[in-house]
């Protein structure tokens, strides 16, 4: 139980379904639409469509989404919602154009939106409600407008600059050439009938007609090579999810193109470590975490692609040999000297769960990666869109160099644990770019191996390797940093929290659903 005298949250407690997200106007709207008689993946799309409203600066439906499915008494199911490359960006076409790399703000950095489609094959599979309904609220949100809240406030502030230099996005995302402050209402006219057509005609209303058309032409009139097949040829993966044992758990994540086996990599590692002689704030943790981190985000940026363009052997990398090796890498003493620059960039997203009272799971994430995404919004409607596609590398012969119609490697990665029953017992996510496979390992240790709670477990202070920093929240002591810098870590601390996340544990003993949300963003955990 967390010390009452500091500041902190409850957790949520309900006996019936549970929301948890980065926004409460989002969380509000997933138990409107559970109360309507919807499950868990119907409030998820309409948690994520309000969202896309309310949170700009981190999602939308120019983005892409990944989720884990975990139906009651059905197998979990991965969905893979991410877009990919225009078939004329390969590598040639850049080498014959000399550009040397993908700016954040070039509309080479626009690969097609994959949400959309997502959110559709999805609610077509395991959804109830009629899809419409599902964007009534959204589209209320950015016709009418909503009140802009604490955290995005300081992130559309951040931004400013970056949204001035698209003429549309401008006009769009700024209110007389400022970003909207907090407490203020913002409302977005074009993505509201693009919401709406959405919700009429699904995923067409989107990829097909005039939407898709003012998009690629959009697109087309900044130097992009986006085509209407591009967006027409745009489709979901549904697949197993990746799973490894966990104390007495089995660890779900979804396969590559995202990176989600970089979880079943730390986790294995971090279980080699003796941790009853280790406390959770001591700066050895930190040490042993940064050091994991470095072995397996070298896997992850020299081995990991799409599994379409690249041979990944999973049982491989998994294998207790493959784990040895990477432990040999690991010294409680010093520091491994990982690769040099060796992650392409640090972008943002949301991260959303639910159960619903027939104990479905929804696990997940949508993003527009970097804040605000590429910048540029589509001219008439309002589609701001992701630049996903710097992700991609420029270099011949790498599994993640870009080519037509790939999908490039991600960071956003939804997290779900089953008992050895099968059971869903835990849903959860952590945001924050390159931090979410980290994030997800320190809120697994913090339940498993210090007993805190989901809420606890969230809020508990953090610190990530990261380009050869160590980049630690403001809330270490000292002497913890000056035992990190001894190590020989590059300590950089960051005035901002790192990351957020969500998750929903599942004590079906009690038969009690309880959630946590993350105070570093503007989220609500709640039930009924």
């Amino acid at each position: 139980m967390r010390k009452i005298y500091q500041p902190g949250r409850s957790n949520s407690l309900s006996s019936n379904a549970m929301v948890a997200s980065s926004q409460p106007l989002s969380s509000q709207e997933a138990i409107n639409i559970l109360k309507l008689g919807g499950n868990a993946v119907d409030a998820a799309i309409a948690a994520s469509a309000v969202l896309s409203v309310v949170e700009p600066g981190s999602t939308g439906i120019g983005g892409d989404c990944f989720a884990i499915i975990k139906m009651n008494n059905k197998k979990a199911v991965s969905i893979n919602g991410s877009g990919k490359a225009p078939q004329k960006a390969n590598l040639n076409y850049f080498k014959e154009n000399k550009i040397n790399s993908i700016g954040l703000l070039s509309p080479h950095s626009v690969t097609i939106p994959g949400a959309v489609d997502a959110w559709y094959e999805m609610h077509k599979k395991f959804g109830k409600l009629e899809f419409e309904k599902l964007f009534i609220t959204a589209e209320y949100y950015a016709r009418e407008g909503f009140p802009v809240h604490e955290i995005e406030a300081l992130h559309w502030e951040k931004n400013e600059d970056k949204l001035k230099k698209n003429k549309i996005t401008k006009e769009e995302f700024l209110k007389n050439n400022k970003a909207p402050i907090f407490g203020t209402k913002f409302k977005n006219t074009k993505l509201a009938d693009t919401l709406k057509l959405i919700g009429k005609k699904g995923s067409k209303g989107f990829y097909e007609g005039k939407i898709a058309e003012d998009m690629v032409k959009s697109l087309n009139n900044l130097g992009g090579v986006h085509t209407d097949e591009d967006f027409y040829n745009q489709n979901t993966i549904f697949s197993d999810t990746l799973i490894s044992d966990y104390k007495n758990n089995i660890i779900h994540q979804c396969p590559p193109n995202g990176p989600g086996i970089t979880v079943h990599l730390m986790m294995k590692l971090l279980d080699k470590f003796n941790w009853n002689k280790i406390n959770y704030f001591d700066s050895m943790r930190f040490h042993i975490q940064a050091e994991v981190t470095k072995v397996c985000f070298e896997i992850k940026e020299t081995i990991l692609g799409d599994p379409n363009f690249t041979n990944i052997d999973i049982n491989n990398l998994m294998s207790k040999e493959s784990i040895n090796n990477l432990l040999n890498k690991i010294d409680l003493d010093k520091v491994y000297k990982a690769k040099e620059a060796y992650v392409t960039s640090h972008p943002e997203t949301v991260y959303l769960t639910i159960v619903d009272d027939n104990l479905n799971a929804v696990s997940f994430i949508n993003s527009i990666c970097h804040a605000f995404g590429s910048g540029i919004c589509s001219e008439n409607s309002g589609v701001l869109f992701q630049n996903r596609g710097i992700n991609f590398r420029l270099e011949e012969g790498h599994p993640n160099c870009i080519d037509s119609n790939k999908r490039p490697l991600h960071t956003i990665i939804p997290g779900l644990l089953t008992n050895q029953n099968d059971e869903t017992t835990l849903s959860f996510g952590v945001m924050g770019g390159q931090y979410q496979p980290i994030g997800q390992s320190h809120v697994l240790q913090n339940i498993y191996e210090f007993g805190m709670s989901i809420q606890e477990a969230i809020d508990a202070k953090r610190g990530f390797a990261l380009d050869g920093k160590l980049k630690i929240e403001n809330s270490f002591s000292k002497n913890d940093i000056e035992h990190l810098s001894v190590l020989g870590h590059d300590i950089e601390i960051s005035e901002d929290g790192i990351g957020g996340g969500q998750g929903i544990m599942i004590d079906r003993k009690e038969g009690v659903l309880i959630g946590g949300s993350d105070s570093r963003k503007d989220g609500l955990a709640i039930g009924y």
